[in-house]
């Protein structure tokens, strides 16, 4: 018989009013791995911040190993596993893996005998990775394998995972699975929180779906057929609606055979230099897996990067760009954090932030009055949750960030727009919203290019998909 690992029992708890949880109720054995579904407001994310943090807690509704946990006892017991874990990139796996249960000094004098344990570690479940190794060397999967070494030689009774899995292809994505189960076996619960369909699909066994702040549905992965069938628990009714409107957005201008934006001598790492031609209208999606040189070749083509040898030719013209905001000036633009807040200026408000492209051709006089012409459109696409000018950026949803992205560069009209793993933060509305704004684009006359690592999300939309390997 299974051993319960989590159990929590009727907890209630409202973080805002538009986030809370309300009677949440579960039991979590050893060796499953669940998924957590919902939305961005569903309440999945703030219990994950819950059992990974520690605060909030109700001692009377949290139980591991059947023993009622407090706020330091969760702590001890939750390994989180995500991308923001790799920054150290000169450390050693011995060293990432081994240093947290003993003090850095004594860490780097006892060198020789981490790597050793480490080795123990790595031997007993079946892993090849060098213990000397830098993180920085690491691929994509032995990145997330040595965190799963380090979960287990902490011994940690849960696992919660919050990646998207960047770098790696679907058969890493399967071959961690494989080790996961390996690793958990019937000593620890994982559960997978990824905006990702195709990481949620293939890490859980089951699924706990969440929706304004109540669980709906508790089943095995099988019971759900197709996204159709999940959208029935994830959506409500008004959500249901605004994303079948979203979806059912059709480009209505013809691809014209036109050159638009001619990208020659692009150099990644030790490769043949890269010449692509985008048509007017078209979305391509450059699929590149290794994350750095995905950012390089994101970096190169959108001008956040310069590089004198690379030449860039805009309707059959070549541009002599110094930066950045030369490609913006002709009409270039790009987004490489999709729904976060790392490009929006977050003291201005909702309104200045579309502004911000234009603000270099427009008087102070034009500005005013085009100040209730713009609150009326936010009002419009944020679903009502801007009453007034001046709303507070931080407090807005992933969602609304994305709408404010999308929509300051949509006023622009631009020639160009090129996105970073523009789903990256969506949930499944998220998604419909930003496909429904690449065809928006696309009606303009804008030539559409997508930097992704994996083909999830956009083979329905893409005109051509392009393999950099």
């Amino acid at each position: 018989m299974k051993k319960e690992i989590l159990r929590i029992h009727d907890f209630n708890m409202e973080y805002s009013s538009t986030v809370k949880l309300t009677n949440i109720s579960m039991s979590l054995m050893a060796g499953e791995c669940i998924g957590f579904l919902g939305l961005m407001n569903s309440g999945k994310n703030l219990l994950v911040d819950i059992l990974c943090k520690g605060e909030n807690l109700n001692q009377r509704s949290f139980y591991v190993n059947q023993r009622i946990v407090n706020c330091a006892d969760i702590q001890k017991s939750v390994y989180r596993i995500a991308t923001s874990n790799y920054l150290i990139d000169n450390w050693t796996v011995g060293e990432y893996i081994c240093l947290d249960s003993v003090s850095s000094i004594l860490g780097i004098y006892w060198k020789n005998r981490l790597a050793a344990k480490t080795e123990l570690f790595l031997k007993h479940l079946k892993l090849d990775i060098d213990v000397n190794k830098k993180l920085g060397d690491l691929s994509g999967l032995e990145k997330r394998l040595i965190d799963l070494v380090k979960a287990y030689s902490l011994e940690k009774k849960i696992i919660v995972i919050e990646d998207e899995f960047q770098g790696c292809s679907i058969e890493d994505i399967k071959q961690f699975k494989e080790v996961l189960n390996r690793v958990i076996n019937n000593r620890m619960v994982v559960i997978i929180n990824s905006h990702s369909d195709y990481v949620s699909n293939i890490l859980s066994d089951k699924y706990i779906i969440f929706k304004k702040g109540y669980i709906v549905k508790k089943c095995n992965k099988e019971y759900i057929k197709d996204n159709n069938h999940l959208e029935k628990f994830l959506l409500g009714a008004r959500i249901t609606s605004k994303k079948k409107d979203l979806d059912s957005y059709k480009n209505e201008q013809n691809i014209i055979s036109q050159v638009i934006y001619s990208v020659k001598n692009v150099r990644l790492k030790i490769r043949d230099d890269i010449h692509l031609d985008f048509a007017k209208s078209e979305v391509v999606t450059i699929l590149i897996l290794d994350v750095n040189e995905k950012e390089q070749f994101f970096d190169l083509i959108s001008g956040r990067y310069i590089d004198k040898y690379m030449k860039i030719y805009l309707e059959q013209n070549i541009c002599n760009f110094s930066n950045v905001t030369d490609f913006v000036k002709k009409k270039i633009v790009s987004i490489a954090d999709m729904g976060g807040v790392d490009e929006l200026l977050l003291s201005m408000s909702d309104g200045d932030n579309l502004w911000i492209p234009s603000l270099d051709k427009i008087s102070s006089l034009q500005y005013i009055f085009s100040q209730h012409r713009m609150d009326k459109m936010l009002k419009k696409q944020m679903k009502g949750n801007i009453e007034e000018t001046g709303n507070d950026i931080k407090n807005m949803s992933i969602n609304d960030h994305i709408i404010l992205l999308l929509e300051r560069w949509y006023i622009y009209k631009p020639k160009v727009l090129i996105l970073l793993e523009p789903f990256v933060h969506c949930d499944i509305y998220g998604v419909s919203l930003v496909k429904s704004y690449i065809k928006k684009f696309t009606s303009l006359g804008t030539t559409v290019i997508i930097v992704k690592s994996r083909e999830e999300y956009i083979a329905d939309i893409s005109d051509r998909i392009i393999h950099i390997k």
